[in-house]
């Protein structure tokens, strides 16, 4: 119980655009999910980015820009330089695998990179978060 009063603590610290963690979370959520694993099919999952991915190199340049909605938001957050690096290279890895015909799109379908993204904003951003509870100071 006490650890649900901390993660609802810290879903609600408010950061300094006057948004919450939880909201900002939110957003990329719902980026990450339409983008890597909005629809299934037997059992697997997958997203736009899957599908535009079959249109040669364009399908990857857009799923490609849409994810540096990620990059952004790391770097609108102030979060940890190596986690825009890591972002940064997920999203270059994902566009320029993506883009060789046929296997780019099998890797598409397997790696969801704007997922591995959102899980690491929201890694660096509860911790940022955490500290910011630790001190008792104003938004993060």
């Amino acid at each position: 119980m006490a650890n649900d009063l901390a993660d609802a603590a810290l879903m609600n610290v408010r950061l300094e655009n006057g948004r919450t963690v939880q909201e900002e979370l939110r957003k990329l959520d719902t980026l990450a999910r339409m983008l890597d694993s909005q629809f299934s099919v037997m059992g697997m999952r997958f997203g736009i980015d899957s599908v535009l991915g079959l249109v040669p190199v364009a399908g990857d340049v857009a799923t490609g820009l849409a994810g540096t909605y990620s990059l952004f938001t790391a770097i609108r957050l102030k979060l940890h330089p190596l986690a825009i690096a890591h972002i940064g290279w997920n999203l270059l890895f994902d566009t320029v695998i993506g883009a060789i015909p046929l296997v780019g799109d099998v890797f598409d379908f397997f790696f969801k990179s704007n997922t591995k993204n959102f899980k690491v904003i929201e890694k660096h951003l509860t911790r940022k978060a955490k500290r910011h509870l630790a001190r008792g100071k104003a938004p993060v």
